[in-house]
């Protein structure tokens, strides 16, 4: 089936985003190949094929994902296909489509369906990025052509022949996402750890899962919470650019949160009491327990700003509370979202995925008009339809 490509947000002049969705199904191979060409379209040369930095490198990170993620393995095959290089050769990084993949603050609440009035589980989430370049990101100026790395989201519905449909939403990345849900009821939503010290990010690709890949592969290979533990307790992980934390929930209302300590060498598993909902934002929950020790945030400083602050403010209007709706929801994140006039960061998207009926209703950041923020209206995905 031809992958299907419509602009859905944005796309305008004096609009800062332009949203890309595109449907496509097949097999994995005819997956990577579709997304491959879309992502060319969009992007031109930046997306891709990318010249591997180290060969033995690009050879061990073939080997470990015919093993270990199969499915990402026969997506590489078509994006060869579809950059015309052979996906043996180790000269060719075909794991990543995009330019970069950069830090991500966030939002992100999982509310049990025995809270929600329709008895629905939900994962809701902001995503707040840095409206900068990436040369200003990293404290150079922008070229003159340089788009701000946040302008260009992309919802990525995928329909293989054999496995789990999933719906995503990201940036820099069309093979990977931010956040997403698949036809089991699995949803999955990453959140950077801005409160570890002295991170030493890999800044190339290693051998394993990097932050976006780690996403794809839960929604690609689990159905439950029990599986996604399983997953990656088993699985190589690495970050290209910061320690990321990452909240998992399925349908059958449990959740967890996948940390790992300041250092990367230890691995925690943190879990909410049962039918309670589960708020994570930029610090590291294993750390701090009982939130009701959590510091003062220090200050105003970029999209992991205001992480204890948030988190206090997502708690207080989730736990204890009242049985939740959709409504109630967005006025939840509303309280915490990045806006006009708040410098150099925005809410790119406020989502809301349905695991009951594996669907995402989502609104994206358009840009601001004097002096207020604009975002369009709910746009509903649903892997049924």
């Amino acid at each position: 089936m031809p992958a299907h490509i419509d602009i859905v947000a944005g796309g305008n002049p004096g609009d800062f985003t332009t949203v890309r969705h595109i449907r496509v199904a097949g097999t994995e191979r005819e997956i990577g190949q579709a997304l491959a060409n879309a992502a060319r379209d969009a992007h031109g040369a930046a997306a891709g094929p990318r010249r591997a930095p180290d060969r033995a490198v690009q050879r061990a990170r073939r080997t470990w994902f015919a093993a270990n993620h199969p499915i990402l393995h026969e997506r590489m095959q078509g994006v060869g296909t579809a950059f015309g290089v052979d996906p043996t050769d180790d000269a060719w990084d075909l794991a990543w489509l995009g330019t970069y993949e950069l830090p991500a603050g966030c939002s992100t609440v999982f509310y049990p369906g025995v809270g929600v009035k329709d008895g629905h589980n939900l994962l809701a989430r902001n995503f707040d990025f840095p409206t900068l370049s990436y040369s200003e990101i990293i404290g150079r100026a922008a070229g003159s052509a340089e788009r701000p790395l946040s302008s260009a989201p992309w919802v990525v519905e995928c329909h293989p022949d054999n496995g789990y449909s999933s719906i995503t939403v990201g940036i820099m990345d069309v093979l990977g996402a931010m956040d997403g849900v698949n036809s089991a009821g699995l949803a999955v939503s990453l959140m950077a750890d801005n409160e570890s010290a002295t991170p030493e990010p890999s800044i190339v690709a290693q051998v394993g899962l990097s932050e976006q890949q780690i996403i794809r592969y839960l929604l690609d290979t689990c159905a439950t919470v029990d599986e996604a533990k399983q997953a990656l307790l088993l699985a190589k992980q690495y970050y290209f650019f910061v320690p990321c934390h990452f909240l998992v929930a399925d349908r059958s209302g449990r959740s967890f949160v996948w940390e790992y300590s300041p250092g990367h060498n230890r691995e925690f598993i943190v879990e909410p009491s049962p039918d309670r909902p589960t708020v994570c934002t930029n610090h590291l929950l294993h750390r701090w327990p009982d939130g009701a020790t959590l510091p003062d945030d220090p200050k105003l400083d970029g999209t992991a700003a205001l992480t204890y602050h948030r988190y206090r403010t997502l708690s207080a209007a989730v736990d204890p509370g009242p049985l939740v709706d959709r409504d109630d929801i967005r006025d939840h994140f509303a309280a915490v979202r990045f806006t006009a006039p708040v410098p150099m960061a925005r809410t790119f998207w406020h989502a809301v995925y349905d695991l009951d009926d594996s669907s995402l209703a989502v609104s994206f950041y358009l840009g601001d008009e004097d002096g207020v923020s604009r975002y369009t209206e709910p746009r509903r995905f649903a892997l049924s339809g």
